[in-house]
Order: C-alpha cells, then sequence, then structure tokens
C-alpha cells in the first residue's frame, strides 16, 4: 500500500501502541493458541461475529523495521517523506539534524506492540512482548482483524491513495484505532462492571501516560513533540470520540454506523458535537495554490497538504502553551499548506486558513502574531493594514488576515516577497 509521509507511516497498519516493556522469552504456540481463544470473547465484547478465519503471526523487532523499510521501498515514496520533511523543518516543527524517515521507524519499531495489516490481511504480536501483556494487545488486534471483516479496512485504506489531505486520513485513524482501543479497555475493566463511557476523557488520561513513561523509552522521548502527539492521536482522541458517541447513543450498533459516514478531520474527532451536531461542522474547501501562484510560474508546488486543527494546534505549542494554542486553533474552518519551491532550489511554505467566524479568525491570527515574533526574535517588521511581513537572514515571511482567513507565509526570497 502507497505510504503517504513518513509521520503517519501508522497509516500502512492497524497498530498497538503502549510504552515497551521488559522483553521475555515467549512460547509461540502459547501466543497464537491464546490469540484463537480469544476471537470469541472479542466478538462478544464488540457485538460483531468473525465471517472467517483470522490469519495470524509472530514478528520480531527487526522483522517489524524490515517490514516498515520495505513498504516505503516498495511504493517508491521516498521523495515524498523528503519533500514533507522539508516543509516540516521550515515550519520549525522538525529540527534540521533529524533524519524524518529513520526517527519514525525507529519509533514505531521501539512502541508497537501488534499490528494488523489490512493489505495482507493478517494480524502480527511482538516477539519481544511479556506474556502478561499479551491479552489487551491480542483483542485490539483481533478488533482490527473484524472491523476489516465487517467494514473493509482494505478497501478504506486503498481509497486513501492519491489523497494530500492528511487531516482527514488522520481523522479516519482515529475511528479505526479509537474502536480497537476502547475495546481493548472494556476487555480490562469489564470485570470490575466498569464500561469505559464512564472514565475520565481518555485523551487526557494517554498523554498523561506517555510523558510519564517517556523515561523508559529512549527514541520516544528523543522525538519532537509533534511526532510524539500525531503518534497517539489516533488512540487517544479516538478513544475519547468513542466515549462521547457512546453517551450519545450508548450501543455498538450506533458506533457501527459511523463507519459508513466517517468523521472528515481532527476537529471532529477532538470536538465529538462537532460531527455529531446539527449542522455537521464539515471542513471548507481551500485553494491556496490559487493565492500562491502571485509568486510567478517560476514557483512549482511539489507538495500540498491539509494541516487541520490537530497539526495548527501543534504549529502554535512551538511557541505558546498547549492550553492557549487549542484555543486559538479551536473554530478551524479549513485550509491547505503547501512546499513551494523555485528552480534555484529554494524552498518556502505557504497555509491558508478559513475559520468559522471573524472572531476565530482574529483569536487564530493574535496567537500567530506572538509566534512570529518568538520564531523570529531579530526580524524587523514592516505593518500593512492586513498584518505584516518582516525580514530575517534574507527570507521574506509574512502573516495576513482578511474577514475570516488567515494566511501564513514562511521562508520566501525577500526580492519574491516583493511581489506580494
Amino acid at each position: 500500500m502507497r505510504i503517504k509521509s513518513a509521520w503517519k507511516l501508522f497509516f500502512i497498519l492497524c497498530l498497538f501502541i503502549v510504552v515497551p516493556a521488559a522483553a521475555q522469552q515467549i512460547d509461540e504456540n502459547q501466543i497464537l493458541r491464546a490469540l484463537d481463544e480469544l476471537v470469541g470473547t472479542t466478538a462478544q465484547l464488540r457485538g460483531l461475529e468473525p465471517k472467517g478465519p483470522i490469519q495470524k503471526g509472530i514478528k520480531s523487532r527487526e522483522e517489524i523495521t524490515g517490514f516498515m523499510n520495505r513498504k516505503i521501498d516498495e511504493d517508491h515514496h521516498t521523495e515524498r517523506i523528503l519533500l514533507e520533511e522539508k516543509m516540516l523543518k521550515k515550519t520549525g516543527l522538525l529540527p534540521e539534524k533529524i533524519d524524518y524517515q529513520q526517527q519514525m521507524v525507529g519509533l514505531l519499531t521501539e512502541q508497537v506492540q501488534g499490528f494488523y495489516d489490512p493489505e495482507e490481511r493478517m494480524l502480527f504480536i511482538a516477539s519481544w512482548l511479556p506474556m502478561s501483556a499479551q491479552e489487551p494487545v491480542m483483542i485490539h488486534e483481533i478488533t482490527h482483524a473484524l472491523q476489516d471483516q465487517h467494514f473493509d479496512l482494505q478497501a478504506r485504506f486503498r481509497s486513501f491513495r492519491g489523497s494530500d489531505n492528511d487531516d482527514y486520513l488522520l481523522a479516519q485513524q482515529a475511528l479505526f484505532e479509537g474502536d480497537a482501543t476502547v475495546l481493548a479497555l472494556q476487555f480490562t475493566i469489564e470485570p470490575f462492571k466498569r464500561h469505559f463511557s464512564e472514565l475520565p476523557d481518555l485523551a487526557f488520561i494517554m498523554e498523561t501516560q506517555m510523558e510519564a513513561e517517556m523515561s523508559k523509552s529512549p527514541v520516544l522521548s528523543a522525538t519532537p513533540k509533534f511526532l510524539r502527539e500525531a503518534l497517539i492521536f489516533p488512540y487517544g482522541y479516538g478513544a475519547s470520540f468513542l466515549q462521547a458517541i457512546w453517551k450519545q447513543n450508548p450501543s455498538w450498533e450506533a458506533i457501527n454506523k459511523i463507519y459508513s459516514d466517517p468523521p472528515t478531520s481532527t476537529e471532529q474527532i477532538m470536538h465529538p458535537e462537532k460531527y455529531y451536531g446539527t449542522p455537521r461542522d464539515n471542513p471548507k474547501p481551500v485553494d491556496a495554490a490559487a493565492k500562491a501562484a502571485k509568486l510567478g510560474p517560476e514557483w512549482k508546488t511539489p507538495y500540498k497538504s491539509v494541516f487541520g486543527e490537530f497539526m495548527l494546534g501543534q504549529l502554535l505549542e512551538l511557541h505558546m502553551n498547549s492550553d492557549r494554542a487549542k484555543r486559538a486553533a479551536a473554530g478551524w474552518g479549513g485550509d491547505e499548506v503547501l512546499l513551494l519551491e523555485n528552480g534555484a532550489g529554494h524552498n518556502a511554505v505557504w497555509i491558508e486558513t478559513e475559520w468559522d467566524t471573524a472572531a476565530d479568525a482574529e483569536k487564530f491570527f493574535a496567537a500567530m502574531d506572538d509566534w512570529f515574533r518568538l520564531h523570529f526574535p531579530k526580524a524587523s517588521r514592516r505593518a500593512v493594514p492586513e498584518g505584516f511581513s518582516l525580514i530575517q537572514n534574507g527570507e521574506f515571511s509574512a502573516l495576513f488576515r482578511e474577514g475570516t482567513g488567515v494566511r501564513v507565509i514562511l521562508g520566501i526570497p525577500e526580492a519574491d516577497g516583493k511581489k506580494l
């Protein structure tokens, strides 16, 4: 399957992420027998009967690393990864010296305890996982297999090919992973007569747990914050989304129906009322390329995507606390982000955003104003009625607002900036 980008390598798989436990010698036959026994338990808990046998296996850490790298090579998608790396480094979300692909493969290899491959329709358990931690992982992965049999994950994942909307893909992943996460949790708390919907916000719980356990995970602790957040988003926010859905209509049937009408943005995942509310708050289409055309034909767009509320919040968190960043990114209406390159090999980033209201746009603009002051501390600023531009190290960057739209420009050569 095509890999969209390095930070979404997990879109080729349905993963189970936990903080690594100490490796132990395990009996592989015992694991496979336990998987067979838990299929019925999972089916009963989730209300989805198997439509056929579930293929399964066990992989070592080296095999999982090789599998991920092989997927990248087979799909000839290294160029896309390198372009996204340039975009993320231009925004500051990635440090200049990091090897993006290597970092993500290393992170996933360290964190993954099991995965389901929709393309091969086969689930795998990590060979180093201690038996004490096996059952929740098995429940999680069996849930993915049942999702595939009932909702055709394979066809859904294939439909993602060619998509330039990473925000949409992350929202889809949150549905799949949130479903499997709450079921594994329900399996754990079932003996105590508790229900996952009654627990505190699972997004907050999982984020807090990851921060507390980072010292035990060398690759995780060395990973930039936004990559850690992107990795855990489908599990934490996906589970929190399903908590809200269950409270609206407490049944697995209600969750099953979501697969035929899934959420289309991280905004809907983070604010479930924007999914089930009437009218639904759907993303607005944004065409940044039409605006960026002012730069002239020598500028090309080799990469484009959608940041969405989640990623815009992560961008803001580079220079402000999480609470303010989340408030400033709320009210998102739509966006498009472009990586621009000219014939001289210079690259820049153009982010065109739309907001639900002028007040939402003003809130984001004010936060980005502070962001610019901290991101470009030595720059000379030139104010204009719609915002400002600045020059630092020979590069033009700018922040403009008009009505419900806010434009962010980063790193255009000074001479080209005059065209704007």
